[in-house]
């Protein structure tokens, strides 16, 4: 009989998510005849592949520890009813599994999402793990079999830094304040076998092809990019919704390090490869979306270049271990980037990729409560998109919030036009 076995105690990077147990959600939406034996042996073929997605999390005095052990695999949960309910009939329990895949069918349109525990990895690296699903999918489906790369277990970001000769620096400006979730490094509670995820809804602003590149063209001509214009579009809906001068805001967004440092660091390599920037603005930079967005790009550029931002990742121990501000103008985002539309076999079609952010609820009390919800920014099918997770008392405002961002984001492709 074989037992199970312990791999490593979660780094803080990592630990902060375990508390709530946060899990992130990837979605396609499809069109067309989904073939399920294919892809529960294109599941199978994945979780060999990357075995921290089956292993799971066991308290252990002050955090958790990830561990590997037999039994059985993540579970596919198959479903008849609306694909927008992302996870109907999804059994999700990080004691037991890191991972799952959820499909929720109605005839030929089908969601099929991938969870993923925000522990082992971020949006980068389940973003990877999702391509490499439908890889093995289209290849079963076209009679070849699935051949993924094998991985080991990823690592700590903190690790991978300080083998990069990356230095914590002490006094440093903290800027950290990983998403809506981070909670204190204390004890480990214990378990509690009823306690609920509570599954936010999703308020959504989302551009057409035209008005993303039209977009595009205004933040090259710029000098900025397409996530410093959203950006600046969310600080401007902040400071109206919150009623307060965009001075009193403080924005903090991740940033993906995979490339920051050197050598770079593989997609699956690490766990959650994220540094944080902070910006807020001031007189100088304006209250225009443009003047905004310009202050974002060039913050940005500011801290890689003194490596602030790579440093980042090793306050979290510092940040984590008091409770989070009750600032009432700190804005959170995170921004996955443009995705890339995975491998499929002929007979299906993407028409729509979503995300889903999930928590348990927050026992310790130390949760950063965010009036804007979790907001992710991404660019699918060149489609800019950002999605707001809230809990469903606050639709009404979520849906003020995307008309305001919508309205913001129209001028600034009006000014670019003229």
């Amino acid at each position: 009989m074989t037992t199970a076995t312990a791999i490593r105690p979660l780094a803080p990077s990592e630990e902060i998510f375990a508390g709530s147990e946060v899990l992130v959600g990837y979605s396609v939406r499809l069109s067309g005849r989904l073939n399920l034996s294919a892809l529960a042996a294109a599941f199978d073929a994945v979780l060999r592949a990357y075995p921290a997605l089956a292993a799971h999390l066991e308290p252990a005095g002050r955090g958790h520890i990830l561990v590997g052990a037999p039994g059985a695999p993540p579970e596919i949960t198959v479903v008849d009813g609306d694909p927008e309910q992302l996870l109907a009939g999804a059994r999700l329990d990080q004691r037991t599994a890191l991972a799952a895949l959820c499909v929720v069918r109605d005839g030929d349109h089908v969601g099929v999402t991938l969870v993923t525990h925000h522990s082992i990895a971020d949006a980068c690296h389940s973003l990877a793990v999702l391509a490499e699903l439908w890889s093995c999918y289209t290849d079963i489906c076209q009679g070849r079999p699935p051949n993924p790369a094998m991985h080991g277990y990823p690592a700590a970001v903190e690790d991978l830094l300080v083998s990069r000769g990356v230095e914590k620096v002490i006094g440093a400006p903290a800027v950290v304040r990983p998403f809506a979730v981070a909670e204190p490094l204390t004890a480990a509670p214990p378990a509690v076998p009823d306690a609920a995820y509570l599954l936010p809804l999703t308020a959504r602003c989302r551009l057409t092809k035209p008005e993303t590149a039209a977009l595009a063209d205004l933040a090259h001509h710029e000098g900025t990019t397409i996530n410093g214009l959203a950006s600046a579009a969310i600080l401007l809906t902040e400071a109206e919704l919150r009623e307060l001068p965009l001075t009193e805001l403080s924005y903090t967004y991740s940033v993906d390090l995979r490339n920051r440092v050197t050598p770079v660091i593989g997609s699956t390599e690490g766990t959650n490869i994220l540094g944080f920037a902070d910006f807020v603005p001031t007189r100088a930079v304006g209250t225009t979306l443009i003047g905004l967005a310009r202050g974002i790009s060039e913050a940005l550029r500011d801290g890689l270049a003194t490596g602030a931002v790579q440093q980042s990742p090793l306050h979290i121990p510092d940040i984590a271990s008091t409770p989070p501000p009750r600032a009432p103008g700190i804005v959170l985002a995170t921004n996955w980037g443009r995705i890339s539309p995975p491998r499929m076999p002929d007979n299906l079609r993407i028409n729509d990729f979503r995300s889903v952010m999930l928590a348990k609820p927050d026992k310790a009390g130390h949760r950063l409560q965010q009036p804007s919800g979790t907001i992710i920014i991404s660019t699918f099918d060149d489609q800019l998109s950002i999605e707001i997770h809230h809990p469903e008392e606050t639709t009404a405002q979520q849906r003020l919030r995307v008309r305001l961002l919508a309205s913001h984001l129209d001028a600034a492709r009006e000014v670019g036009a003229a």
